[in-house]
């Protein structure tokens, strides 16, 4: 089991590398086995299907930012409260809220699971 600070460590890790659009260190921190499920409908298993998804969405949201509001976790498991903010592909200015739960497991992202209302995202996409 991972401490608290560890897995903290992690996140923060994440976060810092999905901003800066870095590739090369989002795969050095994801697990080769990795699950990623969304309330959107979206399932991807496997470190190159979840690099695959990443890609597109830095295609469709180059400017997108996201930072932590909340990041509660036990070690191993972490619930993060998320704000994401940039640009919809029609050019207006969107900021989203949601919550992903993450796992980690041998100081690596196994699993994410995004809950987002997808009416709210649909709608901030559109404008």
């Amino acid at each position: 089991m991972h401490t608290p600070a560890d897995t903290r460590d992690v996140i923060a890790r994440l976060i810092d590398a999905y901003n800066r659009k870095d590739e090369r260190d989002l795969g050095a921190l994801y697990h080769p086995e990795i699950t990623y499920w969304s309330s959107l409908g979206d399932e991807h298993n496997g470190k190159a299907a979840v690099l695959d998804h990443v890609r597109t969405l830095f295609r469709e949201l180059p400017d997108e930012r996201m930072r932590a509001l909340t990041i509660v976790t036990d070690g191993d498991t972490t619930v993060v409260e998320f704000e994401s903010t940039g640009r919809a592909p029609g050019g207006s200015s969107y900021t989203l809220g949601f919550t992903e739960v993450i796992e980690v497991k041998s100081g690596l992202v196994a699993a994410v699971k995004v809950y987002l209302d997808p009416e709210e995202i649909a709608a901030a996409m559109k404008a």
